[in-house]
């Protein structure tokens, strides 16, 4: 699997929803269903992103093409931008079938699990420093690998 990072900008050189509008703008480019629930869940996005959850712990969306690690960058680290990444992506992540995990503290995933459950079905929210559920699955599924040498070097 490969996975695609980036870095954006956040306080206090933009706020939290003009933060949000950016990486709207990077995971639906385009009108559609995709860029339609990114923006309903722009307030709880945004007072993540106000809390700073996304610096450390990433957005993660996962899909049809590479999974996608959306960190955002605050303070001293916002005002340099030295690792400030906020190019478009060659390809569409939200095309298909897509999931998006949002990183929240352990206070606030009550609420932001309940308004996310009423606003968009593909995104759901996690507690800081918890992996992506569908990572794990990933990775206990690759546990049980064999590879039958006789069958890979027969002539």
């Amino acid at each position: 699997m490969s996975v695609i990072a980036r870095h954006i900008v956040a306080s206090p050189v933009r706020s939290a929803s003009s933060t949000w509008a950016i990486i709207t703008d990077l995971l639906a480019p385009n009108e559609g269903s995709a860029r339609t629930a990114l923006q309903s869940i722009s307030g709880v996005a945004s007072a993540l992103i106000a809390s700073e959850t996304p610096k450390d712990d990433p957005i993660v969306v996962w899909g049809e093409g590479p999974r996608i690690r959306i960190y955002c960058l605050f303070g001293e680290d916002a005002i340099a931008a030295d690792d400030k990444d906020e190019d478009p992506f060659a390809k569409c992540p939200t095309i298909g079938d897509w999931h998006m995990s949002l990183p929240s503290s352990d206070e606030d995933l009550p609420w932001v699990e309940a308004e996310l459950k009423q606003l968009a079905t593909r995104v759901s929210a996690r507690t800081l420093g918890e992996a992506v559920q569908d990572e794990e699955e990933t990775d206990r599924s690759s546990e049980n690998l064999q590879i039958n040498k006789d069958a890979f070097f027969r002539p």
